[in-house]
């Protein structure tokens, strides 16, 4: 049976106890064995012994309780990384994961010379001459990020996450890029949402893509 420090002190202290009620016992004993007949004389000195050695042996009984209930304790060892519940069923359960970036939408939208507003769900359509919240745009071959932070062309042959996104928009975001039917585009929006565009194909003066908006945080 494992005890904690707080249970060993608390049993140290009543054998502690134990031990001075017994001593003191044995130890009026032996006083009044002194005073009595001479076929007594001899029994004081013993009397004294035996309690001396019984508060030895409770003291050295209650040192050993505590050291075994330290060592229980510190020989544990330190934990590493988070301890893991236990289900009902007494399984331990590990840590749950950091949940994955929020996708607020995900679909297909046309790349053409209609400003998209990327922070409404679906993209808005916006006007060049007065919308001062859209947050793209193409030009030609030349996609522009418009009123939106930074946009930047993805690298990678698989789609990215939004971290990724967010990552390569910080170290190599653009005002424009020049695209075609193969183009991957990250684009950080007016209101800090982080949005993947992948090029489908070219449809007239436009591209058909499939866009995934992401939280700005």
């Amino acid at each position: 049976m494992d005890f904690g420090l707080d249970q060993a002190d608390k049993i140290a202290s009543v054998v502690g106890a134990t031990a001075a009620v017994i001593a003191l016992f044995f130890t009026i004993r032996a006083a009044r064995g002194q005073g009595n007949t001479s076929s007594r004389t001899g029994s004081g000195p013993i009397w004294l012994v035996a309690g001396l050695a019984v508060v030895g042996l409770c003291a050295l009984s209650s040192w050993g309780l505590g050291a075994a209930s330290k060592l229980g304790v510190s020989g544990a060892g330190p934990s590493n990384g988070p301890t893991p519940t236990a289900s009902r069923s007494g399984r331990p359960v590990a840590p749950a994961e950091p949940s994955a970036a929020q996708v607020l939408w995900k679909g297909e939208v046309r790349l053409d010379a209609t400003p998209r507003d990327f922070d409404h769900e679906p993209p808005a359509r916006g006007n060049t001459s007065t919308d001062l919240s859209s947050d793209g745009y193409l030009h030609g071959s030349v996609y522009d990020k418009f009123w939106g932070r930074a946009v930047v062309l993805w690298p990678g042959t698989t789609a990215p996450s939004r971290g990724d996104c967010a990552e390569r928009l910080q170290t190599h975001g653009v005002k424009r890029v020049t695209i075609d039917a193969r183009s991957r585009i990250c684009l950080e929006t007016n209101q800090g949402r982080i949005v993947f565009i992948q090029v489908l194909r070219r449809d007239g003066d436009g591209y058909e893509a499939r866009a995934t908006l992401w939280s700005s945080s």
